[in-house]
């Protein structure tokens, strides 16, 4: 399991971004590897202002520094599709799928995505 970052539950918040790392569970040999990839880069991922959620099939997981119930990892799978079993990662951003994997991202990766959002000027046509 990777170091907690300074980040709050609440991915909704401006500016916040969400990165699900959905998997059955915590031995998931994917998940392990994913975790430890992201673990090298936490201060990158926080200075983007970047949350990371662990979501489980029928184990607690985590948003940020909060603990997420069961329930929650539940809610959460199904509002993503993820089906039981898969292992898949999702980058949230002002509510919009940013992106979607089926296998290992890099950080650099995460960190594309998000800088290449338009600014809140462009996307309002200034």
């Amino acid at each position: 399991m990777i170091a907690e970052t300074p980040q709050t539950k609440d991915c909704k918040a401006a500016n916040e971004k969400c990165l699900y790392v959905f998997s059955p569970s915590k031995q998931e040999r994917r998940y392990q590897v994913q975790m430890d990839a992201l673990s090298d880069r936490l201060m990158t991922l926080s200075d983007h202002h970047v949350t990371i959620a662990e979501v489980f099939e029928h184990e607690r997981g985590h948003v940020g520094l909060e603990e997420l119930p069961c329930e929650g990892c539940q809610g959460l799978r199904r509002q993503y599709h993820v089906m039981p079993g898969q292992f898949k990662i999702v980058l949230v951003s002002d509510s919009n799928v940013k992106l979607c994997a089926e296998s290992c991202i890099s950080c650099e990766e995460v960190i594309m995505r998000i800088e290449n959002e338009p600014d809140e000027l462009e996307s309002l046509g200034r």
